[in-house]
């Protein structure tokens, strides 16, 4: 069952900059997070918002998952391209629908050579899903915010584009980016040729083509050696951590 958190935040990259920014790295995670709440640091209006915000959104996407991502998206913040990459890579793996909806229709229709996508046709997805059991029973006004809330995610994190009609923008990552999101995936047990073929790539509208010649920009960036011949494939990282990769591409 996914959850639908993804209407509540939406990408939050100044948010986020903002937590990352002022994160102790020789703090626990907790003690950050209330310190964060206690002083307002995020500008909220309420103390019931900042809540939301740190205990549902920013935690899930960028604490839970270990002390080495924010040390890491730190070092790529003044490259706004590969620092939101990186984000929506966190989001995503946060927020399964959004990561779902991403790699499902949203590539597809895409792939179809459509020019964008409609709040209707979003919706339309998510009864598909409710039918699967995979979402609960809601109405139209919670099916309209969530449907909202996935076009503008994608639309911050630059899948998108556009205020009422939301088109596609063209497909590419950064190669500082890519790192990022591979070194995640290596470092989660992904093995060499899961990560070439993951349906990952999808997220930023990559295929097969985009994804090799991306781990070839990264091989002469000196982060990895990177090897294929036929379905056999080699990746070798010359970086020790996530925060190595993310200073080495910065």
């Amino acid at each position: 069952m996914f959850t639908v958190n993804i209407q509540k935040g939406a990408a939050m990259l100044e948010d986020t900059r903002r937590v990352i920014e002022v994160w102790d790295d020789g703090a626990e995670p907790a003690a950050n997070l209330r310190r964060i709440a206690d002083t307002n640091m995020l500008g909220k209006t309420s103390r019931k918002r900042t809540d939301d915000v740190l205990l549902r959104i920013i935690g899930p996407r960028y604490v839970t998952p270990g002390p080495q991502v924010i040390p890491a998206l730190r070092s790529l913040q003044d490259d706004p391209r590969a620092f939101r990459e990186a984000c929506f890579y966190e989001t995503a793996r946060d927020e399964q629908l959004l990561a779902a909806f991403a790699e499902g229709p949203i590539f597809e229709w895409y792939s179809e050579g459509r020019i964008g996508v409609t709040v209707e046709e979003v919706k339309a997805w998510l009864v598909t899903l409710k039918a699967a059991g995979q979402l609960p029973e809601w109405t139209d006004t919670v099916r309209t915010k969530v449907a909202r809330g996935l076009l503008a995610a994608l639309r911050d994190f630059c899948v998108l584009r556009g205020t009422v009609r939301k088109e596609f923008n063209p497909p590419g990552m950064s190669p500082k980016g890519f790192a990022y999101v591979a070194y995640r995936e290596f470092e989660q047990g992904v093995s060499a040729r899961a990560l070439v073929e993951s349906t990952i790539w999808r997220r930023w509208l990559l295929d097969a083509r985009w994804v090799n010649e991306l781990f070839t920009q990264v091989d002469r960036l000196g982060l990895l050696h990177y090897s294929r011949a036929g379905s056999a494939v080699r990746i070798d990282w010359r970086a020790a951590n996530l925060s190595e990769v993310a200073r080495a591409a910065a």
